[in-house]
This record gives structure tokens, C-alpha cells and sequence, in this order.
């Protein structure tokens, strides 16, 4: 390299000299025209006098000096000039040039259900209504990505030394959807309205005893009865408008138009637009940012929820791309998923899907062994493998591993068909073997057949099982003294992974001479028709934590109504003594002791058989930037960085 280098320096220069002698030596011209001498002289001193300069037409001519082998070399040297240049160009552009979100773009989601109550009082057991209320309603404090209650609508707040005292201050200009102001009074009128029982809200109990007032236009002050540890939790809870809701009797408060076509809010997502099919079902629901809300401005512009009647709709349609997410996708169902540009998140949820036996509509769920053989019947390792693929871990009891007071050597019932069994024998079930079974069906359905045609004043000495059309495969049944056939209804929500544990469960149960019906309710009936009047034997569902590890409205006795969540009825007074004293507790010590005595009291009793802690599948497209969230306390915390999502970017300058 060096080489050429001096070769093509020494030729330049000297196709140089040999350019500027032709200048300084031109062709003599004859005698009859040429100057004079003095002329000559003149021209030559004054050329000699200018500055040579290299130009163009110099380098122009450079080629005819270099043989074949040194235009190519120089011609390297250019084009690796050029690459030396273009790679610092674009060094300096990656490090001075960078790429923003840009605020554009919308994001679609199935869901599976359909909302019914958009009001973030009537909240309870609906993951589609607290998934849009979320986006529409905003409280007085919300969730960071670390579950940490932090301001929301509020500017600041102050608490008293014994921690009774809450007194909060609400920030500047803040807005409703429909451009009334949000005052102090809006605060008072939402907490007020969930402690009386006509409006029927879940956040009755949680609230029971607090006074609520304000002193000012911006300022409101909680008075509670006793210390609570995660009262900043219940007030992430929604407000709603006293001007809008205020003239409403509270006993009507499901039947307002606000709860659906038309939700006021102060959240950072306002209602647009829905659509409805021509039997008036709700089939989208349609959301764009509210631009006088409190919080971060999202990048995205609109946000569309489309219902589906079951996850099998709803990932084809993430396939076929008219949606461009599902939540919570079942485990069954991700292998349906084609797309290869979908992504799928796995959260950690803090919730525990249970069996909750309710004693009140099958009498045989009184009996303590009876309770403990279908927990011991339960192979939990199996549901895990083969119904959840793994996605999650066994649950041992009402406490989650991470909530105080929960005791690593708790054990749940072990899987143990044979002492499964035994405690139904001692319990007074006796077999009955599947022939037997079948004489006595069909000794049934004789007396049956003539009862039907004997005189009206006749009197029937026998009964049907109930199911007996559908008894189920298995080697044996149970019954009483009094002949009475141990059956079960076992209910749950129909979807797919709650279908696969079900199945195994129903098996298992069979298995030890229990005759099992299944019933599968549809998600958008299974909080009106089951949970709400309890109409069920033996249910299976998920119970969500949230933030505050407090069981207290999971099972205490207060709560074995609607809009309660003490789903197995559990009524018993120590356990309720032991969930108030945690309540008032004034150190973490002392109440995580309460805790661990009450879950053992439950391992006791046996209310429900604890199954697993599960992990939500979160799948998105990858056209879907910025989701970050890795832990969430309920499903709508899949949310809580929503401003922060985009699908479009741009450049700028650092």
C-alpha cells in the first residue's frame, strides 16, 4: 500500500511539472505573427508570476499517466474511501438518531363474555367489566408497574400517627369525560354509595364503618373505625359522577343507561362507540383517549374490545388478524394459535382456583369426611401436567406464598384414593356396585311409569336420582342408610382449561363411588345465574387476590352473600374473630400470625380443596410495542403501562 502510494504521489507530481512546462513553453509561432521580444518577455514574467493551481481538467488527464494496475488500485482506494465514509456517517446517525413512538396507531382485544355493569362499584365478578372500567374510570390513587398504589387523581394525602386518619387532596382542573369538574364531593358521594346496601357493592364490607367528608373543593377525609394496613388499596377504586348519579335511587343503580351505552368517567379513556347485533348483544366496544385526563397521554389513538362467545372464536380471530390480542389464553387453546407473529407473556396472577362446596344445596358436604375424601380423591399433580401444561403451582390454602402469615409446611390433603374411600365408609357411605346401581334405576323408573298412571290420589314411595339418565362411567356408587345416592354437580365457568380440570376432578370422584354431573355455565351467565343466588353443589372457579393479601372477604361470615365472595359459605366464628383481629391489627407480626392460624383452621374444616396458583398467558401481537408488565394483581392490571404501548415510531434527533 505504501508502495503505490509513493508511486501515484511521484506520478502526480510529475504529470504536474510536465502540465505546467507545456503552460510556460508554448508552441513558437512563425515570424510573421509573432510578438515582438520585449512581449515575449512580458508574457513570460507574468506567467511566471501566478500561482499554479491543480484543477479538473488536470485530474482529468491523471488516467493517461497510470497504467492499468494502478487504475485499479486507485479506484480501491476510492471505493473504500467511500465505505469509510458511509460507515461513519451511519455510526454517527445510530448514535445521535433515535426512534420515538409516535401517537397513532389502535389496538383491538378479544374478549371472552360480554359487559353487563361498566361501574366500578359493581365490579365483582366479571373480568370483562373490570377490564373496561379500568380504562374509563379513574380513582383516587393506581397501581405503578412494581403494584404499588401511587396518586392518580389525587395530588397528595396525609395519615394520622395511628393510621385511622386519611386526609387526601385532590390535584388541580380535573375533568369528567362529559367536561364537568371532578370536586371533593364526587369522592364523598362514590364511597358513600358503596356502603349502602341498596346499591349492593362489593366494596360494602371493605368500607363498613368509614366516614367519609371533605373540607374544601379538593380535600376529603377518611375516618376509619379501626387501623387498615391497605386502605390505600380500596381507594384505586373508580369515582363516579355525583352529577350524573346523584338523582338516581341507589336501588336502581343496574338499571342506569351509564352503566353501558354511555360510562362517565375521569379515566385516561373515554367511551365512543359500540355495536350491537340484530338481537341487541353487544359485539364491540369502542374507546379513545381522554384528552383532559390526569395521567400520561397513551400513544395509542383507539382501543376496540370485540366478545366472543368462547376462546376458540376468539384466537382465530387473533389468526386472521381481526384482533390483535387475547387475554388469558387458556392452555389448551395456545396451540391454536398460527400466527407466528403473535407473542405470548406469561404473568404472574396472585389467585388460587379452588372447589367451594356449598352444604346448603347438597346436604352431604355437611359431613366433615365427606369433605375431606374428595380432597384426598384430587390429584393435583395430574391437573397441573396435564390440564394447566405446568402453568402454575399446587395451592395449599387460602393464603398465597407471598401473603403474611402464610406457612411453608402447610400441607393440602395428599392424594390418597384409598383413604379417600375409607373416610366415605366411616362416614357411612357404603358401596353399591354398578349392577345394583342399574336394578335400582331400573326399579325406579317401573315405580315411575306407574305412578303416572295410577289414580291422582296415589302416593309415589320412591324417587329418581336426579341425573340417573347420565349416571357416568364408574365401578361403583355410594349411598346412605336411608338410600340416598352420593351425586355431586360440579359447575364452573365454560371455558377450556376450566373444562380439562373438571373432567379429571369429576373422574377422580367417580373413582371412590361419587356420582358427578358437570355443568358448564357460559362466562357471561355465570355471575348472574350461579354465583349471585350460589345455585351450585360443588363449584370451581378462581378467586383473585388483588393487592391486599387480606382472606377476610373471601371467608368470613359477612360475606356468604352476594355481592360477598365467600363462595364456599364457610360461617365459623373463630375464624371470623381471627379475620378481625388481623384487620386491627397495629404490627405486620401480629397479624401474619392471625393469618397463619386461620389457614390451619381451614385445613381443618376443609371448606373447599385448594387446587393451584395459575399463570396468565397474555398473547399480542408483535406489531404491539412497549408491554412490559410482568406481575399483575387482577386481569385488568395487564393495563397499567397502557400508555406506554404503540404501534408506530419515528426518528429525531438525542
Amino acid at each position: 500500500m505504501r508502495t503505490l502510494i509513493a508511486s501515484l504521489r511521484w506520478r502526480i507530481k510529475t504529470a504536474w511539472h510536465r502540465l505546467t512546462a507545456a503552460r510556460r513553453n508554448p508552441p513558437v509561432a512563425d515570424a510573421a505573427t509573432a510578438p515582438s521580444g520585449v512581449d515575449l518577455d512580458q508574457r513570460l514574467v507574468t506567467k511566471l508570476s501566478r500561482p499554479q493551481r491543480l484543477t479538473l481538467s488536470h485530474l482529468r488527464n491523471l488516467p493517461r499517466l497510470l497504467n492499468s494496475r494502478e487504475r485499479r488500485q486507485v479506484n480501491g482506494l476510492l471505493i473504500l474511501a467511500l465505505i469509510s465514509v458511509a460507515y461513519l456517517g451511519y455510526r454517527w446517525y445510530g448514535r445521535n438518531v433515535v426512534a420515538v413512538p409516535l401517537h397513532k396507531g389502535s389496538y383491538t382485544e378479544a374478549l371472552v363474555g360480554a359487559p353487563q355493569y361498566l361501574n366500578p362499584l359493581l365490579l365483582s365478578t366479571n373480568d370483562v367489566d373490570a377490564d373496561i372500567a379500568s380504562l374509563l374510570f379513574a380513582g383516587l390513587f393506581r397501581y405503578d408497574r412494581r403494584l404499588a398504589p401511587i396518586p392518580d387523581l389525587a395530588e397528595s394525602y396525609t395519615t394520622s400517627e395511628d393510621g385511622t386518619r386519611y386526609v387526601v387532596k385532590l390535584k388541580p382542573n380535573l375533568r369528567w369525560h362529559d367536561g364537568s369538574p371532578v370536586t371533593a364531593h364526587d369522592v364523598v358521594f362514590t364511597f358513600t354509595s358503596a356502603q349502602l346496601p341498596e346499591f349492593n357493592s362489593a366494596l360494602r364490607h371493605s368500607l363498613s364503618g368509614v366516614k367519609v367528608s371533605t373540607t374544601g373543593e379538593r380535600e376529603v377525609t377518611f375516618q376509619l373505625p379501626e387501623r387498615h394496613e391497605r386502605f390505600l388499596d380500596l381507594l384505586t377504586t373508580g369515582l363516579l359522577p355525583e352529577h350524573l348519579w346523584g338523582e338516581i335511587p341507589p336501588i336502581h343503580a343496574t338499571l342506569n343507561e351509564y352503566n353501558l351505552n354511555n360510562p362517565i368517567g375521569a379515566g385516561a379513556w373515554r367511551f365512543k362507540s359500540l355495536t350491537k347485533d340484530r338481537h341487541g348483544n353487544i359485539k364491540s366496544y369502542t374507546l379513545v383517549p381522554f384528552t383532559d385526563a390526569a395521567g400520561p397521554k397513551p400513544y395509542l389513538q383507539e382501543i376496540t374490545f370485540k366478545f366472543y362467545a368462547d376462546y376458540a372464536d376468539a384466537v382465530a380471530a387473533l389468526n386472521n388478524r381481526s384482533v390483535d390480542g387475547v387475554a388469558f389464553l387458556p392452555v389448551k387453546e395456545e396451540g391454536a394459535i398460527t400466527d407466528p407473529q403473535v407473542k405470548r407473556y406469561s404473568l404472574a396472577l396472585p389467585q388460587y382456583t379452588a372447589i367451594f362446596f356449598n352444604p346448603n344445596e347438597q346436604p352431604a358436604l355437611r359431613e366433615k369426611n365427606v369433605r375431606l375424601a374428595l380432597a384426598h380423591a384430587v390429584d393435583r399433580a395430574k391437573i397441573l401436567s396435564e390440564a394447566l401444561n405446568l402453568r402454575g403451582e399446587p395451592a395449599v390454602g387460602p393464603l398465597l406464598p407471598t401473603a403474611p402469615g402464610f406457612d411453608p409446611d402447610l400441607k393440602a390433603p395428599a392424594y390418597d384414593p384409598a383413604a379417600a374411600a375409607q373416610l366415605l365408609d366411616d362416614a357411612g357411605w357404603t358401596r353399591l356396585e354398578a349392577s345394583a346401581y342399574q336394578e335400582l334405576l331400573t326399579a325406579t323408573s317401573t315405580a315411575t311409569s306407574t305412578s303416572a298412571t295410577a289414580p291422582q290420589d296415589a302416593t309415589t314411595t320412591a324417587a329418581a336420582p336426579e341425573a340417573a339418565e347420565n349416571p357416568g362411567p364408574q365401578p361403583y356408587y355410594r349411598r346412605n342408610k336411608a338410600g340416598t345416592i352420593l351425586e355431586l354437580a360440579l359447575t364452573t365457568v365454560d371455558r377450556p382449561e376450566n373444562a380439562a380440570v373438571t373432567e379429571l376432578v369429576a373422574t377422580a370422584w367417580r373413582e371412590i363411588g361419587v356420582k358427578v354431573a358437570v355443568n358448564l355455565v357460559p362466562a357471561r351467565l355465570i355471575a348472574r345465574e350461579v354465583l349471585k343466588p350460589r345455585a351450585y353443589q360443588a363449584l370451581l372457579y378462581g378467586e383473585a387476590i388483588g393487592a391486599d393479601p387480606d382472606p377476610y372477604p373471601f371467608w368470613h361470615s359477612s360475606q356468604v352473600a352476594d355481592p360477598g365472595l365467600n363462595l364456599a359459605l364457610f360461617s365459623n366464628r373463630q375464624a371470623d374473630k381471627l379475620l378481625e383481629e388481623a384487620r386491627a391489627a397495629s404490627d405486620s407480626e401480629s397479624r401474619a400470625l392471625k393469618y397463619r392460624e386461620f389457614a390451619n383452621l381451614i385445613a381443618a374444616e376443609t371448606p373447599a380443596v385448594f387446587l393451584y396458583i395459575p399463570n396468565a398467558t397474555y398473547a399480542l401481537h408483535g406489531k404491539i410495542k412497549g408491554f412490559t408488565i410482568k406481575q399483575i394483581l387482577l386481569p385488568q392490571d395487564r393495563f397499567l403501562n397502557l400508555s406506554e404501548w404503540y404501534v408506530a415510531t419515528g426518528r429525531r434527533l438525542r
